[in-house]
């Protein structure tokens, strides 16, 4: 009998499977790691998630999702153990997420893939888009920014900004976003012109129709706390914003954003920084 297992896991097992997939990429387990665990209960419940786990004798040893947003789909925390790695777990793990996601009706999947995980996801036809990098945020919010008259904090993901968000990256995505910031992700807004979230020490998403907008949310970000931004590096990214905010790459491994089937209408112009960095 083969020892390992792929099933969907229970809700008390959430958390154990995030500390999984932190361990796999030797990353820092986060503080807010209760708050990640309650969301992605939530995020279960309302049906816009969906978990499998790897298991060996008992314990978890690797872990994927997928997030429905209506026909588009979005896999991440797609990760297994370094030990364990080399037994072809990961393409069975990701092979289950690719036939739950099509007995849900969705067409086009979406990742951020690591080095590691690239070479699974070519393999079933995913395309490359552009690459993502972390960067430092000023330690101090930058003097020369005047807060911008009409921002404000607010716990409602106001309609305006869902239709922005909707028009940046090509889909509907509110009811996750509102779920984040029901479970401490603090929303700032510039009435009908952008927002971003502030998760813990990550700012993003940053959303914004204009560059002048954008480095106030920025700006009002670090004010919060934030300490480090992811930016997609795509065709249309406007670059002057690493000279008017100060950023800084990070050392660390960059990213690339994959897709299988058609995406649909963006303005990525107006897309500033990724909301988290769940990658496979």
């Amino acid at each position: 009998m083969h020892p390992f297992q792929i099933r969907e896991p229970i809700v008390s097992e959430l958390r154990e499977s995030l500390t999984v997939f932190y361990r796999s990429f030797n990353r820092t387990i986060p503080p807010d790691l209760n708050n990640q665990e309650q969301l992605l209960i939530n995020l279960i419940n309302c049906g816009i998630a969906k978990f499998q786990v790897v298991e060996e004798n008992g314990k978890i040893i690797g872990l994927g999702s997928i997030f429905f947003f209506g026909d588009i789909s979005f896999i991440g925390y797609m990760a297994v153990l370094p030990e364990i790695r080399g037994k072809g777990l990961g393409t069975s793990l990701f092979s289950n997420l690719i036939k739950i996601g099509k007995l849900n009706g969705c067409k086009t999947f979406l990742l951020y893939a690591s080095e590691l995980g690239q070479p699974i996801y070519y393999k079933y036809g995913f395309r490359s888009k552009y690459v993502t990098s972390e960067y430092n945020l000023p330690t101090k919010p930058l003097v020369s920014q005047k807060t911008h008259k009409n921002l404000h904090q607010t716990d409602i993901f106001p309609y305006w900004a869902a239709s922005i968000d909707k028009t940046t990256i090509g889909f509907d995505r509110s009811q996750f976003l509102q779920l984040k910031i029901n479970h401490g992700s603090i929303l700032i807004t510039i009435e009908k012109e952008g927002f971003a979230l502030v998760s813990n020490s990550l700012l993003g998403p940053v959303i914004s129709k204009n560059i002048d907008a954008a480095v106030s949310l920025i700006n009002e970000g670090i004010k919060l706390g934030a300490n480090h931004i992811i930016i997609p590096k795509h065709s249309q990214f406007p670059s002057k914003i690493f000279d008017l905010a100060n950023l800084t790459e990070r050392n660390s491994e960059s990213n690339l954003k994959m897709v299988y089937g058609k995406e649909g209408t963006q303005r990525l112009d107006q897309f500033y920084a990724l909301g988290n960095y769940a990658k496979g």
